[in-house]
Formats: C-alpha cells, sequence, structure tokens
C-alpha cells in the first residue's frame, strides 16, 4: 500500500524539521539525556537518532492536538521516555530485520581465540569485581549476543542491576587498559 503523495509530502517535511530542530538544539538534547547516559548502550549518533524520532512525533502531536506552542512538553516526555528504555535496556524501536541479519558462525569466531586473547582477556577481567567477572565470562561464553533481560534472569537481578553490572564491567575494563 502507497500513501497518498500529499502524506508523503507532509511526512517528508515533518521529518526535515525534525532534524533541522535536533541539530539546532544538541545542547538541549544533551541535557535531557544526561541523567540516562551512563546507563545507556548508545553513542551520541544514537541519541541524537532517538532525539530527531522523538522530534517527529512532536511535530505529529502539537498539529494533531493544534498545540505548537507545547513542542518543547511533548518532545521533552517522548524523549525521555525512550532514553529510560534505553537505560533499562529496552528496544525502543522493534524492527524484525534485526534477525535477519548476516553474522558469523560461533565455531569459527571459537576456533580464532588464542593463547595471546586469552591472556589479555583474563588481565582485563582483573579489574572488576567477582560478580561482575562471573557476568563477563558468561557474556563471553554465549554463542549469540544476549540482552539485558537475559542477563538478570541467569544471575536473578534486576534488568537495571544487570545493565549497571555490565555497563560497571567496560566502565572498569576500559579504564584499566589506558
Amino acid at each position: 500500500m502507497t500513501l497518498p503523495t500529499s502524506t508523503r509530502k507532509e511526512t517528508r517535511e515533518t521529518w526535515d524539521i525534525a532534524l533541522q530542530w535536533v541539530s539546532a538544539n544538541q545542547k538541549f538534547i544533551r541535557k535531557v539525556a544526561a541523567p540516562y547516559m551512563r546507563h545507556m548502550a548508545a553513542e551520541k549518533t544514537d541519541v541524537l537518532q532517538e532525539a530527531t524520532i522523538a522530534a517527529f512525533k512532536a511535530v505529529i502531536a502539537t498539529r494533531k492536538k493544534d498545540k505548537p506552542d507545547q513542542f518543547i512538553s511533548f518532545f521533552r516526555v517522548i524523549f525521555k521516555t525512550n532514553c529510560i528504555k534505553l537505560a533499562t535496556g529496552i528496544h525502543t524501536v522493534h524492527c524484525l530485520e534485526d534477525f535477519y541479519l548476516p553474522c558469523s558462525d560461533p565455531a569459527e569466531d571459537i576456533a580464532e581465540i588464542d593463547d595471546t586473547t586469552c591472556a589479555r582477556i583474563d588481565e582485563a577481567l582483573r579489574s572488576v569485581s567477582k560478580r561482575q567477572r562471573e557476568v563477563c565470562l558468561w557474556l563471553l561464553q554465549q554463542p549469540v549476543p544476549v540482552s539485558t533481560p537475559d542477563i538478570a534472569r541467569k544471575f536473578r537481578v534486576s534488568r537495571r542491576h544487570a545493565c549497571r553490572l555490565v555497563s560497571g564491567s567496560i566502565q572498569r575494563i576500559s579504564h584499566s587498559q589506558q
């Protein structure tokens, strides 16, 4: 089903407005996302993309409700909600194409690990706590990527705590490698 031309044109214009607003207000976006950034496994570009989607939705909402002066309020609520979801490990947008991405055979990846790599992994894991080490080793043993809820179930902790364990491990390992 194709959209009528006028709707497609309006959608494109709305998207352009959202892109322009995000590029002009990056400082404000960082300020809104700041409390959640340390818990998010996201880069600056990911946050800006989420902000663009939130701005797009906010523009649509202000048009529907005929309240253009409420854009910032709508944006803040939508964007904060997405940041909270990212911080807790919830996918903000579900995409079926994720399941069709080509990936390497886990057996091939395991075959490539040599003694030097094992030694470097052991050295990196010395900088983390015992619990973080358990989580990291379990993650390394998984044949496919796992989600925060998977980690939470395995170690019987909340998703938020699982996210903290992983992000804390990453921070400790990255600081020890510098």
